[in-house]
C-alpha cells in the first residue's frame, strides 16, 4: 500500500511540472507573438526582408516557447522539491 501512495504522490508532482511546462510553453509563444506584432527593435522588419520570412517567424515563436516551457517547468520542480 505505501508504494501505491508513493506512485501517487510522484504522478501528481510530475503532473504539476507537467503543468509549469504548458503554461511556459503558452507564455512564451504570446510573448514572441507580441515581439514580432509590435515590430520591437524592428524584429519583424529585419525578419520580412529575409529570404523565408514565415519559417523564421515559426523558428522564433517556438524556440522562444521551448525556451520558456523549460524554464518554467524547471523553476516549477524546485518549488515543488522545498515545498516537502
Amino acid at each position: 500500500m505505501p508504494d501505491d501512495d508513493r506512485n501517487a504522490y510522484e504522478r501528481r508532482k510530475w503532473r504539476q511540472v507537467a503543468g509549469h511546462f504548458a503554461m511556459g510553453a503558452v507564455f512564451g509563444a504570446l510573448f514572441a507573438i507580441v515581439l514580432l506584432l509590435g515590430n520591437y527593435f524592428g524584429l519583424a522588419k529585419v525578419i520580412d526582408t529575409s529570404e523565408a520570412p514565415m519559417l523564421i517567424r515559426a523558428v522564433l515563436v517556438v524556440g522562444i516557447a521551448g525556451s520558456f516551457a523549460f524554464l518554467a517547468a524547471i523553476t516549477g520542480f524546485l518549488f515543488l522539491v522545498h515545498e516537502d
